[in-house]
C-alpha cells in the first residue's frame, strides 16, 4: 500500500507539511481526511494555498477516505495521510485500514486538554483514541519536522496514566 506518510497534525496543511515533510516522503497525492473540512469550502480553499503545487489534494470526510484507502490505491499512487487528531486515525483503524506508523505532530493546548508534553495535548477523548492505538502496536511517535528525532509517545501515555 503506497502510504509515504501519515501524520496527525491539528494544523492539517502548513509550512511544515508542504515544505518540510513533502520533501522528505515525496507524496503525490496529499489527502486530509476530516469531516469539519471536507464540508466547509473556505477551509479547504485555504488548506489549498498551504499546499505543495505539484501534489494533488483531496479533502473528505473520514469515512470516504477509509473506503477509499480499503479499495486500494493504484501502483503509482504515493499518498501523504493527514488527519486532525488522533480519534480520527483511531477511526481509519477501526475502519480497516490497518496501518504500522503513525507520526504524531502539532496537537496544541484546548480547553479540558491533559499535558503529554510541551506541544502534546489531548482531550479524554484523544487520549483514549491514543491508548487505542497503541493496544494495536501501532508505533505512534511525535515528531514535529523531519530532521528532528522521533520520540515514542508510549512512556508519555504510561507515565500519565499512573
Amino acid at each position: 500500500m503506497p502510504i509515504v506518510h501519515f501524520r496527525v497534525d491539528g494544523r492539517l496543511i502548513h509550512g511544515q507539511v508542504a515544505l518540510a515533510w513533502s520533501k522528505m516522503t515525496n507524496p503525490n497525492h496529499i489527502i486530509v481526511a476530516n469531516d469539519m473540512v471536507a464540508s466547509d469550502p473556505n477551509q479547504q480553499a485555504i488548506l489549498k494555498l498551504a499546499a505543495p503545487k505539484q501534489v494533488r489534494i483531496s479533502m473528505q470526510p473520514v469515512d470516504k477516505v477509509i473506503a477509499y484507502l480499503n479499495r486500494g490505491l493504484a501502483p503509482n499512487e504515493r499518498v501523504f495521510l493527514l488527519v486532525k487528531d488522533v480519534v480520527d486515525a483511531n477511526r481509519i483503524y477501526e475502519g480497516g485500514f490497518k496501518y504500522m506508523d503513525l507520526n504524531i505532530g502539532n496537537m496544541t493546548h484546548k480547553p479540558n486538554a491533559k499535558k503529554l508534553s510541551e506541544k502534546l495535548f489531548v482531550t479524554e477523548k484523544e487520549f483514549e483514541a491514543l491508548k487505542s492505538l497503541l493496544e494495536k502496536n501501532v508505533n505512534c511517535y511525535f515528531q514535529m519536522i523531519p530532521t528532528d528525532s522521533k520520540q515514542d509517545i508510549r512512556p508519555l501515555v504510561e507515565a500519565f496514566k499512573s
